[in-house]
């Protein structure tokens, strides 16, 4: 009887955990909601990749700063972000509008504009990722109306393809099986000390992770491999600046003609562009972009500000920035949608505190 129960026992726990690992939704909804096992992010995702003991921080919530902004305005806010911008970190709770819709730029949605608010678009790109967004021209947001329904339903046809195919054969299987089954704090000790003999031994990390020459801060190889395309130290040449400039300045105009009132754009600097800039040869690509003169997109600027205090805005454990540098991007992001910018010129938000 005893062997028959302990046999069922494993069949049950060997189905449920070949269903998390399949399933992204039962990995991350019910898994997470009722704490089925631990959270494989809440030490940092550079930890998560490197496992080395002295990056290893507790992750905390930041305050929402909405009882800050003032009384609620007739805004409607847009934002075509990344991670730093994703619910978790940034939300409608940080903003006085009235409303509020945000779209990875992974995904493609469609919006509606209501004339009676003023309705602003931020294109918000981590400093990794700029190049590979600005591309071409962007097209994360449809306003449904004033696209052809042939056009309207071709692109739904296509996200729906394209969700039918993950959901068939989805990403992340054995890493969501590995994370289930050695992520406990147990485990993370093996992991630690294998870490922390490749390191102090051999001199080696996992090939995810850099250090910096003191070995003081830890960053994300793609941005501080020379070798990696997104990285702050690979060549990019003026001819590229041209080009991302042209289509920065084509997508703002796309969206003012489909009925937005500003567009700006946001880079967020890579957490090595802050804290080892000296590391390679820095490509300064941030700064070229911002002070082109052919920018007619007006910036929201953090990288004059986190370079004077570099230590205050990036997690030891981290790629994202701290409550502090959050804050700062909020407050600039607000004060700009509060305030127009031909009220003070094109570039007055990377000159504005």
């Amino acid at each position: 009887m005893f062997k028959k129960i302990l046999k069922y026992l494993i069949l049950i726990i060997a189905i449920y955990l070949w269903i998390q690992a399949y399933s992204p939704f039962v990995y991350k909804e019910i898994g997470g909601k009722f704490k089925l096992f631990p959270d494989d992010y809440r030490y940092g995702d550079l930890y998560r990749l490197s496992y080395l003991p002295q990056f290893k921080e507790k992750a905390k919530k930041c305050v929402p700063i909405s009882q800050k902004c003032g009384e609620i305005v007739s805004i409607n806010l847009f934002i075509i972000g990344d991670s730093f911008t994703e619910a978790e970190r940034v939300n409608e709770k940080d903003f006085p509008i009235e409303k509020y819709q945000y779209v990875h730029w992974a995904k493609h949605t469609d919006y509606q504009i209501d004339t009676t608010k003023r309705n602003v678009l931020i294109l918000e790109t981590v400093e990794r990722t700029f190049k590979e967004h600005f591309s071409s021209v962007v097209d994360n947001f449809s306003n449904q109306k004033e696209e052809a329904p042939n056009l309207t339903l071709r692109k739904r046809i296509e996200q729906k393809t394209v969700e039918i195919e993950k959901t068939i054969v989805p990403d992340g299987i054995e890493e969501r099986l590995t994370h289930t089954l050695f992520n406990y704090d147990f485990f993370l000790w093996f992991r630690e000390l294998k870490a922390y003999l490749n390191l102090n031994i051999f001199g080696r990390t996992e090939d995810e992770v850099v250090l910096s020459a003191d070995k003081q801060y830890i960053f994300y190889a793609d941005e501080a491999d020379s070798t990696n395309s997104k990285s702050a130290f690979y060549p990019v040449n003026d001819s590229e600046i041209e080009l991302f400039i042209q289509n920065i300045n084509q997508t703002r105009k796309k969206y003012l003609n489909a009925g937005f009132d500003e567009v700006y754009l946001s880079i967020i600097p890579n957490k090595v562009s802050i804290l080892s800039p000296d590391l390679g040869k820095y490509n300064h690509l941030i700064e070229r972009i911002q002070g082109d003169k052919r920018l007619e997109t007006p910036i929201i600027d953090t990288y004059s500000i986190f370079t004077k205090s570099p230590q205050k805005y990036y997690l030891k454990s981290d790629t994202h920035w701290t409550c502090e540098g959050r804050n700062v991007w909020l407050e600039k992001t607000n004060n700009a949608i509060l305030t127009p910018p031909s009220a003070y010129g094109l570039n007055f938000l990377k000159e504005y505190n």
